[in-house]
């Protein structure tokens, strides 16, 4: 047999196995796992933990005639992850919602096609957000609805989860040197406007900062100082050094890491001074619902 007649005489026996609705989970050793017969909460697929979601090679079927698809998963406690449902714009109707361990809706349903995202442009997807506020461990139930699609015709979808909140970090660059007279003075200040920067995610919060650079003549007792727009607060460097600074800035005080940052320096030496080759440092963390389920890498 060649080739060719072996995938075709593979696909021809799924597509049998699903038009006798078979009525159990079935399956293929060393190859996709297809999930079925799984359309009431008591009969809904168990994952387990919601990182099962991502088994390779998944895909759920929604027979002909039938209304819901149900699948049951666990998140620990804080937990906060967004599921990705693949969706096919034939799929008109269709919707997905996220449910208790009692089956009560926990958010809005996401419908096809007012809530399709296509990050791939290869498959457009319905994305549903999912936080676990309790102390332990709880049970989430995720529901297909078939909505207006054809009740002639399978539904064929996939499915995957992940951490919503995600962590980065980016260096820039300020313009320009600082310079100060020294003698205990603060220096001249650079402003760098990182509002608008393409480099920062949606509503990203700040974890840390520290800057960098390079002074001459290097001197001892230096500080640095940064400043954000959002308050007049100075934040003075943990240590005194010449070429870096840290500072007590955390994601409790959540300032946005997109605003407008400024610089200066403090110098005990009796000698002048500059600072050039400025560099600020940024540590933050986003949600992925902020950034149309996007992630920045760095």
């Amino acid at each position: 047999m060649t080739k060719f007649k072996k995938i075709l005489s593979i696909m021809l026996t799924f597509v049998i196995l699903v038009g006798i609705g078979v009525n159990c989970n079935i399956r293929l050793i060393n190859a996709e796992t297809i999930i079925t017969d799984n359309y009431t909460k008591a009969t809904a697929y168990n994952l387990g933990t919601w990182s099962s979601f991502n088994s390779a090679g998944t895909t759920a079927v929604m027979a002909a005639d039938e209304i819901e698809s149900w699948f049951k998963f666990t998140a620990a406690s804080a937990e906060q992850i967004f599921i990705r449902v693949s969706s096919d714009p034939a799929y008109d109707g269709m919707s997905v919602q996220i449910k208790d361990s009692l089956g009560e809706d926990i958010g809005d349903s996401k419908l096809n096609p007012r809530n399709l995202i296509d990050l791939t442009s290869v498959t457009p997807s319905l994305y549903l957000n999912c936080g676990n506020t309790t102390n332990s461990t709880s049970t989430y139930y995720l529901v297909v609805t078939r909505g207006d699609y054809d009740s002639s015709s399978a539904m064929y979808f996939g499915f995957s989860a992940a951490n919503r909140i995600r962590t980065g970090q980016e260096t820039f660059s300020f313009s320009g040197n600082a310079s100060n007279a020294g003698s205990g003075a603060n220096s001249t200040e650079l402003s760098l406007d990182l509002t608008n920067s393409t480099l920062i995610p949606n509503k990203a919060i700040v974890t840390s900062v520290t800057t960098s650079g390079i002074q001459s003549p290097k001197q001892g007792s230096v500080h640095h100082m940064i400043n954000q727009a959002s308050s007049t607060l100075w934040y003075t460097a943990i240590a005194a050094s010449a070429t870096g600074g840290s500072y007590t800035i955390s994601l409790s005080n959540k300032y946005d890491a997109a605003q407008v940052w400024t610089f200066k320096y403090n110098a005990l030496a009796g000698a002048s001074s500059t600072m050039s080759g400025i560099k600020i440092i940024i540590h933050w963390q986003y949600d992925m619902t902020d950034t149309g389920y996007q992630a920045f890498t760095n």
